[in-house]
């Protein structure tokens, strides 16, 4: 595993993780910063909010053709009377378009190494899918430490697959894996435990 220096960027700097995904919600007005990480071939942001506590975090690994990887982690507030929460997502972005899908999302078929396919239902959002069941995104985070792959067959507006492959380096996923949960649990502290998508 090559564990990189870490380096402070403004967040406008490091504008291009944010991706969308409903985190904007989570980037309220003011001063903020983020701490960038590589570990192997992944890239690593930890976000901070104004307080110096821990907002949000973002893992992404490059694929095939243009294509990216992300685990994504963050509080938000939920209302002017409500508690924050914390959204856990696992995303796909890549430079075709795919339209968008309803609020269940599409079926998506995946596979790691040379196992099963599995089919779930991922939200579309112009060039990107999204696994926002909390759920399965710790399904498909347990399954990513125990692969050297990972296939994605992402489905366009007329129903068409894409497929993507991801290779992983063992050492270097488990490292970003660990990092991913112990960050997500830190950034869910405050949080109640039903409002918690990750333990």
């Amino acid at each position: 595993m090559s564990l990189k220096p870490s380096y402070i960027f403004s967040l406008l700097k490091y504008s291009g993780l944010a991706v969308g995904f409903g985190l904007a919600a989570s980037f309220s007005a003011g001063p903020a910063w983020a701490l960038a990480t590589w570990i192997g071939s992944w890239d690593y942001v930890l976000r901070h909010d104004q307080e110096g506590k821990p907002q949000a975090v973002f893992a992404r690994l490059r694929g095939e053709d243009e294509s990216l990887l992300w685990l994504t982690c963050s509080r938000y507030s939920a209302g002017v009377e409500r508690p924050d929460a914390v959204s856990v997502t696992a995303a796909i972005s890549q430079k075709a378009y795919l339209g968008r899908s309803a609020p269940r999302g599409r079926s998506t078929v995946y596979w790691f190494d040379d196992g099963s396919p599995e089919l779930s239902y991922w939200v579309y959002r112009e060039r990107a899918g999204q696994l926002a069941n909390s759920e399965q995104v710790l399904h498909f985070l347990e399954k990513l430490t125990q692969a050297s792959s990972l296939v994605v067959e992402l489905s366009n507006y007329r129903f068409e697959t894409q497929r993507l492959e991801f290779q992983f380096d063992a050492s270097d996923t488990k490292a970003v894996a660990e990092r991913f949960r112990h960050d997500c649990r830190a950034i869910s502290g405050s949080i109640k435990p039903d409002q918690v998508a990750i333990r």
